[in-house]
């Protein structure tokens, strides 16, 4: 889960249990249910990650999707199936590198475009990494996608991470879809 400066390692042995007990693990998590398919729901749960003593792993491991979950957010059955099995090694790394601030980031910075808005260059999708733009043919039309940093007050660099959606009652994580290797559409 590292972002787009690197990650501090962290996580801890509770991660696992911490994560059933919230609902984690993928496919429908509870925790991450809870929050509403908003923007304000977006901004609520990613700001989860900044409270102290939350277990981090155990946060980002609920944003696991299913194979579902996959599928509503791939346009294809073949692009789905080549996102699960191309996120498996990094949903694998999460106890060693969770989504989380590094020292002394305390703020949130947010944006959201549709998946229509990054084919066409439109709303905020010049935000995104570019690597979404040629993505966007392999996303499904309407679906809105966020992307966020954690940062040191006044400060405009941090910790970038992308790739939230809400699909199917709640929140998952897929970043950087240009890396899945297999079919293309």
């Amino acid at each position: 889960m590292v972002g787009e400066g690197g990650a501090d390692g962290g996580g801890g042995a509770g991660g696992a249990s911490a994560c059933r007990e919230a609902g984690g693990g993928g496919g429908g998590s509870t925790l991450t249910a809870k929050f509403p398919g908003t923007e304000a729901g977006a901004k609520d749960l990613l700001s989860t990650f900044l409270k102290q003593g939350n277990d981090n792993v155990a946060l980002t491991l609920a944003l696991k999707p299913s194979s579902a979950d996959y599928r509503a957010v791939f346009a294809t059955e073949e692009l789905a199936a080549a996102a699960e099995k191309t996120y498996e090694s990094l949903w694998s790394a999460v106890p060693k590198m969770p989504i989380g601030p590094k020292e002394g980031q305390t703020e949130l910075s947010m944006l959201s475009a549709l998946t229509d808005e990054l084919k066409t260059g439109a709303g905020n999708s010049r935000e995104f990494p570019g690597g979404y733009k040629q993505a966007s043919e392999w996303l499904k039309p309407g679906l809105r996608v966020y992307r966020w940093k954690f940062l040191k007050p006044g400060e405009r660099l941090g910790m970038a991470f992308d790739g939230l959606y809400h699909v199917n009652g709640h929140w998952v994580l897929m970043p950087k879809p240009w890396r899945i290797k297999g079919p293309k559409a």
